[in-house]
C-alpha cells in the first residue's frame, strides 16, 4: 500500500452540507479559542495535581500544556487553543506524585468537566460538540456500558478471591472482557474516522486511535484533500509514520519466546549486559521507557515497591530508554530517582535494540527467567506484583 492522495467523492449533496457546517466551525473558531477544564473528582484524588498534556510526535511522548493543584477532588484549568483542536490527556497525581487516573478527551473551545465514575470506568470528560461527536457517541451506548458492566463485575469478584486456580481463572476472564470493552471502544472510532459526516469529526477520531499505521495516513490524505486539518494533525502524522516503519521491520514478542541479549551504556559510562542481569536473577524486568513518557514515570514508584519486596528473593530491572537526548534521559533519572540498571543508545524507535524488541510504544516491558524466556508482558502494578509472588514467593 501506498501513501498517494486519493480524490475523495462525497456522496451527493452531502459535500454542501459540509462546506456550510465548515463555514460555521470557522466563525465559532474565530469568536474563541479559550478553554476551561472544570474537575470534580471527589474523594478520588482529594489532593494533588491535574496535568494536560498532548501526544507528541514520537509514539506515546507527550508535551505539558498545563498543570494545577486538586484541592478537595477539584480543579481548574484554563488556557488558549492555539494550536486548534486536538486530543489530550488529563492525568491525576496524588501529593507524591503517583498516578491516580486520567481522561482522554478532546481539547476545544469552551467548558469540559472532568469526573470520577468509579473504579472502573475511572475519569470521564463531559461537554464540547466534538466530544460529545466522537466519544459520547459510544461512550453512553448500550453496548458499551454492558460490557464495561461486565467487567467491573469480573474484577469486584476477583478481588474477593484468594490466590489460587478460581483468582486466576477470574483473571483469564478479566483479561478477556477488557480485551472486549478495547474492541468496542476501537470499534466505534473506527467507524467514525471512515465517515464522510465531517472530515473535521473523522481526523480527531483518527487521532482517538480510531486508526493507525497506513490506514490513519491514507485517511488523513483523504481528508487534508477536503479541508485544512489542525496543527496536532502533523504530529499525529509523524507518530503514525514511525509505528508503520517500525510495523514493517520489527517481529512481534509472545510469551515463550527467548529474548536476545544485549548491551548498553548507562549513565555511569559503563556498559552493562542483559546476559549478566539474567546470570544473577531468577527474574528481569526487560523495561523501555523514555523521559517525555508520563506513565512510564508515573510507574516508576510501583517498580520501586517491586524491587523493595523482591530484590533479594532474585528480581531485578533492567531499563532501556528511548530517549535521544541525553540531558533529558539524566534528569528524568534524577528526578524519579531510579535505583535499577538504566541505560540507553539515544537512538530512540531507530534503535537496533528497540527494533530487535519490538518496541511500538512505551511504557512496554518484558518478565524475563534466568534462561532469557519472556514469563509475562505489560506487567504493571498489581499484575507485575502478582508474578513475581507466584515464582519469588509473596514477598511479606
Amino acid at each position: 500500500m501506498t501513501n498517494q492522495r486519493k480524490q475523495h467523492q462525497w456522496p451527493k449533496g452531502l459535500g454542501a452540507a459540509v462546506l456550510v457546517l465548515a463555514a460555521l466551525v470557522d466563525i465559532a473558531r474565530a469568536a474563541t479559542t479559550e478553554y476551561v477544564i472544570a474537575g470534580d473528582v471527589g474523594e478520588a484524588v482529594e489532593s494533588g495535581e491535574a496535568i494536560l498534556a498532548r501526544p507528541g510526535a514520537a509514539p506515546g511522548s507527550s508535551h505539558e500544556l498545563a498543570r494545577a493543584p486538586i484541592t478537595a477532588g477539584r480543579f481548574r484549568i484554563t488556557g488558549d487553543l492555539a494550536d486548534g483542536l486536538g486530543v489530550v490527556t488529563l492525568t491525576a497525581e496524588d501529593p507524591d506524585g503517583n498516578y491516580m487516573g486520567a481522561a482522554r478527551f478532546i481539547l476545544e473551545p469552551g467548558e469540559i468537566r472532568i469526573r470520577h465514575v468509579n473504579p472502573v470506568s475511572g475519569f470521564v470528560a463531559d461537554g464540547g460538540p466534538y466530544n460529545l461527536q466522537v466519544i459520547g457517541s459510544w461512550q453512553e451506548s448500550d453496548e458499551y456500558q454492558r460490557v464495561l458492566a461486565d467487567y467491573a463485575d469480573v474484577m469486584a469478584t476477583k478481588a474477593d478471591l484468594e490466590p489460587g486456580p478460581e483468582h486466576d481463572a477470574h483473571m483469564a476472564e478479566a483479561v478477556r472482557v477488557h480485551n472486549e470493552v478495547n474492541r468496542t471502544r476501537a470499534g466505534a472510532l473506527r467507524r467514525i474516522a471512515l465517515s464522510d459526516d465531517d472530515p473535521l469529526v473523522s481526523f480527531l477520531a483518527i487521532a482517538m486511535g480510531g486508526l493507525s499505521g497506513t490506514q490513519a495516513l491514507e485517511r488523513l490524505d483523504e481528508l487534508e484533500a477536503i479541508t485544512p486539518l489542525p496543527a496536532s494533525a502533523s504530529a499525529l502524522r509523524a507518530r503514525n509514520e514511525t509505528l508503520d516503519r517500525i510495523s514493517a521491520r520489527t517481529r512481534f514478542i509472545k510469551a515463550g519466546d527467548t529474548v536476545e541479549r544485549f548491551a548498553a551504556e548507562g549513565l555511569d559510562g559503563d556498559t552493562y549486559r542483559l546476559t549478566d542481569a539474567l546470570a544473577e536473577n531468577k527474574l528481569v524486568l526487560v523495561e523501555f521507557w523514555a523521559s517525555w513518557c508520563g506513565p512510564c514515570r508515573a510507574d516508576v514508584p510501583n517498580l520501586k515497591k517491586a524491587v523493595e519486596q523482591y530484590g533479594d528473593r532474585g528480581f531485578a530491572i533492567f531499563a532501556f530508554s528511548l530517549d535521544t537526548d541525553r540531558e533529558d534521559w539524566e534528569d528524568a533519572s534524577l528526578e524519579d530517582g531510579i535505583n535499577w540498571i538504566n541505560t540507553c543508545d539515544l537512538k530512540g524507535y531507530d534503535s537496533p535494540i528497540s527494533e530487535e524488541f519490538a518496541v511500538r510504544m512505551v511504557p512496554m516491558n518484558l518478565l524475563v527467567d534466568a534462561n532469557g524466556v519472556v514469563v509475562d508482558m505489560h506487567a504493571r502494578g498489581e499484575r507485575l506484583m502478582e508474578r513475581l509472588a507466584e515464582t519469588l514467593g509473596d514477598g511479606g
